[in-house]
């Protein structure tokens, strides 16, 4: 399970029980974290926590800030400046970063409609569109003396997977402003900083894209899947096990699995859904199998399609597909999507290894990343690699990580 249905289910529990919650989330960094902006931590009045927004330094402190927001009933900006922080106070919350921190701290209601934005987007099929939200974190004094355009730390905007737009405390001029960059970060999506001016004082905004679970189709329900399966969850994506000799067997092997469908491989075509955003695995050891199995991926939009086995024998299946009554002819698009064999080079041997190997491949595949060694990387851990040096994110919120 991950992150976000943790805290959804623990939100539950805690408004079936009458126990009132705050709900913690980074919204800024600049220079060292260990988390990036948009980690979240739920803190219920009595101090049990859901998630993390630190590596531990922070989250004591952030919980005792969090039951004054709840006794208040107003929400907060918290800031942790681990830079020039005095060495007495450092030590004392365990800080390890070098950089500013900023946690925005804001009472939740039992109807929370940011917490339904993070419903819907654990709920969403592999194909929905992101839900886009910005929330206001930092006033001037200025900005908030204007009762005609008040504005409130925590005031909300939402554009929905249909393109509807919801304000929450957010109007006129500024909330037509946000709207337009927020859809613009969705359609990048990216998440972080905006700055507004506002009746004389400025607005931070933090923009961020909650997508839906990262789907993964495996092709193939031998042993060796269910730790992929089992890697896969524990990130909290949405699995999908196909297997092309269709034994009924393999629903109870594969429980744990969002989904197992039964299908011959001239069959997956009607029974399985592939989107742009669709990680694929094939792996049924049969060699006739793979091979109209990799003709329909190749065919599909998904995303990665990586094949288990050696090198010549994916080439062999590629040739005769090239060769074929009805030929495939692959363009440089389809080649970059194709990791064959599957996996980063770990020196994997066991099942749960080359599972690690692969799966690790497919995350990094997500970000854009090569899986390279941290210590050899030049410049932020969090940077694009085309950039070189990172890529700052709207504004200075995308700084190097540090294991605090």
């Amino acid at each position: 399970m991950n992150e976000v249905r943790a805290l959804i289910e623990a939100f539950d529990e805690a408004c079936a029980s009458g126990v009132r919650c705050a709900l913690a989330t980074l919204v800024s960094v600049e220079g060292s974290s260990y988390r990036r902006p948009g980690a979240r931590m739920l803190v219920g009045e009595g101090g049990a926590c859901t998630g993390s927004i630190s590596a531990g330094c922070l989250e004591g402190d952030v919980v005792e800030h969090a039951r004054g927001v709840i006794r208040a009933g107003a929400a907060k900006l918290v800031e942790y400046d681990t830079a020039s922080t005095g060495e007495e106070m450092a030590w004392g919350l365990g800080l390890g970063c070098n950089g500013i921190v900023r946690v925005l701290v804001e009472p939740l209601a039992p109807r929370s409609s940011y917490v339904a934005a993070l419903r819907r987007s654990c709920a969403s099929g592999g194909d929905a569109a992101p839900t886009a939200v910005a929330t206001v974190y930092h006033l001037t004094p200025s900005t908030s003396t204007h009762e005609a355009g008040r504005v409130e730390i925590g005031s909300r905007l939402f554009v929905g997977v249909d393109g509807e737009v919801v304000c929450e405390s957010l109007g006129g001029e500024l909330a037509r402003l946000i709207e337009g960059d927020l859809r613009a970060s969705a359609r990048e999506g990216s998440s972080g900083v905006r700055v507004y001016e506002h009746e004389g004082g400025a607005v931070k905004v933090f923009c961020e894209t909650l997508t839906p679970p990262v789907p993964l189709v495996v092709f193939g329900a031998g042993h060796d899947a269910l730790p992929v399966v089992e890697l896969a969850r524990g990130l909290g994506w949405h699995t999908e096990v196909v297997d092309p000799q269709a034994r009924p067997a393999s629903r109870a092997r594969f429980a744990s699995s969002d989904r197992v469908t039964l299908a011959r491989p001239e069959e997956v075509g009607a029974h399985v859904k592939i989107t742009p955003r669709t990680l694929t695995l094939l792996m049924t050891h049969n060699y006739s199998h793979d091979l109209a199995l990799l003709k329909f991926l190749l065919a599909s939009p998904a995303r990665y399609v990586g094949v288990m086995g050696p090198r010549k024998r994916t080439e062999r299946m590629l040739s005769e597909l090239a060769e074929g009554d009805a030929a495939i002819r692959l363009e440089e698009a389809d080649r970059s999507r194709l990791y064959a064999p599957a996996g980063l080079d770990i020196g994997a041997n066991a099942p749960a290894e080359i599972a690690l190997s692969i799966t690790a491949e497919m995350r990094a595949v997500l970000d854009g990343r090569r899986g390279g060694i941290l210590r050899e990387r030049r410049g932020s851990i969090h940077g694009r690699l085309s950039d070189g040096e990172g890529v700052p994110v709207l504004e200075a919120d995308a700084g190097s990580v540090a294991s605090a």
